[in-house]
């Protein structure tokens, strides 16, 4: 895959998993979802069937980071994969797709819209990390290769646990 510079365009495509929802948000979360165009996370496997994951403040999940709102979302899955593996990710293709509506908590006047968007990379050899994984807002970062869903994994954001799932297998 080359290029996505709007997932709200697969709404309609059968093979892509779209839903949407509403949020009432304080005023530092309206702000940075209006800053950005959404986030973008990233499903890396390996031969053996494993997926990298990263230990978020909320427990493991896909690794993920922010979209700029000039950003192309393939080269910003991209980047997220190339930082953290350290070699070369290619994209396969979009497994799903969150948009969300978030109103100003106070002012449900004022609206704005981002996206969630699941990448799924094309498998890669070995169970690469980079040397020194961060980008973005983390600048040290716990990374891992799983076979399953850990005990241990951000379960409170149920999406998060079935994306993992999306990539592990048996599961």
């Amino acid at each position: 895959m080359d290029s996505l510079s709007d997932p709200g365009s697969l709404r309609e495509r059968a093979d892509v998993a779209f839903r949407e929802e509403r949020s009432v948000d304080e005023r530092d979360g309206f702000e940075y979802f209006a800053s950005i165009q959404g986030m973008v996370a990233v499903g890396i496997t390996n031969e053996a069937a494993e997926v990298l994951l990263m230990n978020s403040p909320h427990g493991w999940r896909l690794p993920y980071g922010p979209v700029g709102t000039d950003e192309d979302w393939v080269d910003a899955g991209r980047h997220v994969g190339q930082e953290l593996t350290g070699v070369d990710v290619d994209i396969d293709r979009v497994e799903r797709v969150g948009q969300t509506t978030h109103c100003l908590n106070g002012d449900e006047t004022r609206e704005t819209t981002s996206y969630d968007v699941i990448l799924r990379a094309r498998t890669v050899q070995g169970s690469p990390i980079a040397g020194d994984p961060s980008f973005g807002p983390w600048d040290e970062l716990e990374m891992g290769w799983f076979d399953a869903v850990p005990d241990d994994a951000y379960w409170d954001h149920g999406d998060a646990v079935d994306d993992i799932r999306r990539f592990v297998t048996g599961e």
